[in-house]
């Protein structure tokens, strides 16, 4: 897959916020671009790695993708 152009499941956004709520199996992510509140889950084999990028104190927008066209659960994120 290629990082210059997005395919249908990706998105390029810039973090806002990264909510942790205690008793939740996700994290909540906020981006400028976006009113959606996308979702990070806790049991994603590379939850540790994913948070750190998302919560990188940058403001330059990320290749995220999500598990579905138009869906709101985060499956990777990428540094353009």
């Amino acid at each position: 897959m290629s990082v210059d152009r997005p395919s249908d499941r990706q998105r390029d956004l810039t973090v806002a916020r990264v909510r942790e709520r205690p008793g939740l199996d996700f994290v909540e992510v906020m981006f400028l671009e976006s009113a959606r509140i996308f979702h990070l889950s806790r049991t994603h084999d590379r939850f540790d790695q994913l948070l750190s990028k998302l919560q990188e104190p940058e403001g330059r927008p990320l290749r995220v993708t999500v598990t579905t066209p138009h869906g709101a659960d985060i499956e990777d994120v990428q540094k353009l």
